[in-house]
């Protein structure tokens, strides 16, 4: 008779990684010995996860996806075209502006607009999804290990995707989670519905109802699991942080991640704006411009950003791997506890946050850090296919943060080093909109936010017995 419950889950990406490994699920899932965890894994990865990673019930598995069949790379892009929200449509606009073909253009928007709101379009999406072939070797890893349950870190990825047709058709019970707080409304209408869905907040429970079409019994609240280490004591003094850096301790920090997308052009600009403010008076001489790259930037060319003792740069995730086995050909980055560390104080330790539309502003957030939004091509020869003006103003998601008001938006360097200055005058300028926004966006502040998920899910186990 078997006495303990196996799970399968895909960890397909460094940030889907992130979001289990290196967080409170994990370290409960491993906890409980009734549990066997077996984590599917492209095999360029299944050593490093083995090593970071280990714990006598969970089993890490090479199963290398390098395609999806053809008919469901098919359905993923209708999925994706016609899935009617403001950020797909603002997705369209990019990709033209990358692609060209304005009649391509064009017509999707028709389509996103006339179809895509209509209530059978999600049904017929999935109806057609029913004979996609699975996929051989995630079949015969359900073959293997007969699994009670699936968990799929990110509902709407192609990895996950391909494991969830194999417990759909298999009668496996799927608990599904929404990655990122604009998964719901980016990425297109998802093909394989899980029989329950994590989401963060309580807007993303909305949008698992009007948008995905879950009933809302099967939609479970928990708070960002990734956040739940900044509330948490730690034992790393700011000196210790800012001389690890070679920064006096005497400096305040700008915390300066203004990239978007591939593209440094115009971060370039802003931060040589930035020290140029500071040798010519209009920032303070006491300010540390501490430059973080967002993961898998490419790194700006040596002799382009200007030589200053006023400026530190990081690289986070430094672990790379190439994209074979994960349906990508481009390189991927893995989370170790030293990435996560780096970006915690820097945050924590941080004056004023510098992005452009990045998760960052709301990880500032939890440290109430007055956040500065890039709104302006810095570069006068941006490319439009790297404008943030064309693509930022389209984001669903992104719209309810500045809505908050726990964000300053600007748009031009003129505006940017006045705000800088203004809250290096006055911290707790915003901070009402701020709190608004951890409301909005967290929701839970104790740290707990794992805890919650991990026993979801070892109850809905508990249900299935």
């Amino acid at each position: 008779m078997k006495t303990s419950k196996t799970i399968i889950m895909p960890i397909y990406n460094g940030a889907r990684a992130r979001s289990i490994f290196n967080t409170d699920i994990y370290g409960e899932l491993i906890s409980d010995d009734s549990l066997k965890l077996v984590i599917a894994c492209p095999s360029v990865k299944v050593d490093f996860y083995r090593e970071n990673f280990p714990a006598g019930n969970v089993v890490f598995e090479a199963v290398d996806l390098p395609s999806e069949h053809e008919l469901g790379r098919v359905l993923s892009r209708v999925a994706f075209n016609l899935l009617p929200t403001s950020t797909i449509r603002g997705k369209h606009k990019i990709y033209y502006h990358r692609y060209g073909n304005y009649f391509k253009f064009f017509i999707l928007g028709i389509a996103n607009r006339t179809l895509g709101p209509l209530p059978f379009i999600k049904n017929f999406i999935r109806f057609l999804d029913k004979f996609v072939p699975l996929n051989a070797d995630a079949a015969a890893l359900f073959e293997k290990y007969h699994p009670d349950l699936l968990i799929a870190p990110d509902i709407v990825f192609p990895p996950d995707r391909i494991f969830m047709r194999v417990a759909s058709r298999s009668d496996v019970y799927t608990v599904g989670m929404a990655r990122s707080w604009d998964n719901l409304t980016s990425k297109g209408v998802v093909q394989v519905m899980p029989e329950k869905l994590v989401v963060y907040t309580n807007r993303m429970v909305t949008e698992a109802v009007k948008i995905v079409g879950m009933k809302r019994e099967d939609v479970f609240m928990a708070g960002p699991p990734q956040f739940d280490r900044y509330y948490k004591k730690s034992e790393t003094t700011r000196e210790q942080f800012l001389k690890g850096l070679g920064i006096s301790p005497e400096k305040r920090v700008v915390l300066t991640a203004p990239f978007f997308d591939r593209y440094t052009g115009s971060a370039v600009v802003m931060i040589n704006g930035l020290l140029d403010a500071i040798k010519i008076g209009k920032l303070p001489k006491d300010i540390q411009i501490l430059v973080r790259y967002r993961p898998g930037t490419p790194p700006i060319a040596e002799g382009l950003l200007k030589k200053s003792e006023n400026l530190t740069i990081t690289v986070p995730c430094e672990v790379h791997f190439d994209g074979r086995g994960r349906l990508s050909t481009t390189e991927d980055f893995e989370w170790r506890k030293e990435d996560v560390d780096l970006l915690m104080n820097s945050l924590r330790f941080s004056d004023v946050v510098i992005n452009t539309v990045s998760t960052l502003s709301v990880d500032a957030s939890v440290y109430d850090k007055p956040v500065i939004n890039v709104r302006f091509d810095a570069e006068p020869s941006c490319p439009p296919m790297h404008s943030v003006m064309i693509m930022l103003p389209n984001h669903d998601h992104y719209k309810a943060i500045e809505a908050s008001g726990g964000v300053k938006l600007v748009g031009s360097m003129d505006e940017m080093i006045l705000a800088i200055n203004a809250y290096l005058k006055n911290p707790a300028l915003d901070a009402e909109g701020r709190e608004r926004l951890r409301q909005e966006q967290i929701v839970f502040t104790d740290g707990k936010a794992g805890h919650r998920i991990a026993d979801f899910i070892k109850g809905e186990l508990v249900k299935l017995i």
